[in-house]
C-alpha cells in the first residue's frame, strides 16, 4: 500500500469525528453517532453503520443506522430482503481489504461475485451511489462495526481521504473496544430518595460510619439501608454498587 501524506484538512476531519465520539459509552450511542460525524466531517451524502459478531451475519443487522440517507431509506427493507447478503463488502475480497487496513473502497475490488455484481448495478447504481467504500471497527469481544460512506461524485474521496479512514479507525478503535454492549441501566431508579443519598456516598468511597455522620444516622441504620440497596439494585457488593453509579457519572449534589 503507498503511504500517502496526511494534509492538515484530513488531521481535522480525523479529529471532528473524535470530538464527536468521544463521550458515546454504548455500542446503541455509538451507532447513532458515528453516521452523523462521518457525513459531516467526510464529503460523504451518506453513512450506514451495521453492527454484529460475524462476518457472515454482520450486513443483516436489522439496526443499522443510516444518515443522509434521503429516499435510501425508503428502500431499507428491501436490501435486508434481497441484497444484505450480497453485499460488496461481504465479499472475501472486501473482507481481506478490511482486515488488513480497515478500509475498503469498491474501486480497489476485483473479485465480485455475480450476486455482488448484481447489488451494485441493480441496487447501488438505482441511487447513483458511484463512491462507495467502507470502515472497520472493533468492538467489544468479537463485535465489529462496518461504517459505510456512499456518494454518487465517484471520486468524492481521494487517497489522501481514504489513508484519514484509515488514521480514523485505528483511532476510533480504541474507543469502541471499551463500548458497553447495552445502554447503562439506572442502578438508581429503584431506590428511595435516601437510598439515594447513601448509595451516591458510597460510590464516593464513605465508610457506613462516614456516611452515618453525613446523614445523621446510626451506623446500624446505615447498615440496614446498603443491604436493602444491594437488594433492590441487584449488586453483589457495594464494590459494584459504587462502580455502577460511578459509570453513570452520579454524584452527591
Amino acid at each position: 500500500m503507498t503511504e500517502v501524506s496526511l494534509r492538515t484538512a484530513d488531521y481535522q476531519r480525523v479529529f471532528a469525528v473524535l470530538d464527536r465520539c468521544e463521550s458515546v459509552r454504548t455500542v446503541s450511542e455509538f451507532r447513532s453517532r458515528i453516521v452523523t460525524a462521518m457525513t459531516e466531517a467526510f464529503p460523504m451524502r451518506v453513512a450506514t453503520c451495521f453492527v454484529g459478531d460475524r462476518f457472515d451475519t454482520q450486513l443483516s443487522d436489522p439496526d443499522a443506522t443510516l444518515a443522509g440517507a434521503g429516499s435510501w431509506e425508503s428502500k431499507r427493507s428491501d436490501y435486508h430482503r434481497h441484497w444484505a447478503r450480497h453485499d460488496v463488502f461481504g465479499t472475501p475480497e472486501a473482507r481481506r481489504h478490511l482486515d488488513a487496513g480497515r478500509v475498503a473502497s469498491l474501486r480497489d475490488l476485483r473479485e465480485l461475485p455475480d450476486e455482488s455484481a448484481a447489488y451494485v448495478r441493480d441496487y447501488l447504481d438505482a441511487f447513483q451511489m458511484r463512491s462507495v467504500n467502507a470502515m472497520q471497527l472493533d468492538l467489544p469481544g468479537t463485535g465489529r462495526a462496518i461504517v459505510g460512506l456512499f456518494d454518487t461524485d465517484e471520486n468524492a474521496l481521494g487517497p489522501a481521504d481514504l489513508a484519514a479512514l484509515r488514521l480514523l479507525a485505528r483511532q476510533l478503535s480504541v474507543l469502541t473496544r471499551s463500548l458497553d454492549a447495552e445502554p447503562l441501566r439506572d442502578v438508581l431508579a429503584p431506590l428511595t430518595e435516601r437510598q439515594r443519598q447513601v448509595a451516591r456516598l458510597v460510590a464516593d468511597g464513605l465508610s457506613n460510619a462516614a456516611i452515618a455522620r453525613r446523614l445523621t444516622l446510626t451506623e446500624d441504620t446505615v447498615k440496614k439501608y446498603v443491604s436493602r440497596i444491594l437488594a433492590a439494585t441487584g449488586c453483589s457488593s457495594r464494590t459494584q454498587l459504587a462502580v455502577d453509579v460511578q459509570r453513570q457519572g452520579l454524584r452527591p449534589g
